[in-house]
């Protein structure tokens, strides 16, 4: 049995925390960058992708692409810039759809 891959995309300083962890990683800057590593871990066969938040909100089109598959699970993880409640909105949405219902909802 072979193990699952696992990696990260995202700004440099993020990537050394999961490169400590052993974390297979992969620094991007820009939006492009992002979408060509992200395409390339999916046909690899990475099982799990961790995005930093700020690279997520720019990659949205292409996540959404592999949101119906089993593998890749797709991480999103605060990163060191202005947060902006994405991975709180995408960590909803995947709740939502799991359980059916909005388990995350304010009174």
């Amino acid at each position: 049995m072979t193990a699952a891959k696992i990696g990260a995309i995202g700004e440099n300083d993020v990537m050394l925390i999961f490169k400590a962890v052993g974390v297979e990683v992969f620094p991007t800057e820009s939006r492009e960058e992002g979408a060509a590593v992200l395409s390339k871990l999916v046909k690899e066969g990475y099982a799990v992708i961790f995005i930093t938040e700020s690279m997520a909100v720019s990659l949205d089109v292409e996540m959404k692409k592999y949101s119906s598959r089993m593998l890749p699970s797709i991480v999103v993880v605060p990163g060191l810039k202005e947060r902006n409640n994405y991975a709180l909105e995408r960590l909803r949405q995947s709740i939502i759809k799991a359980v059916g219902a909005d388990v995350m909802k304010e009174k």
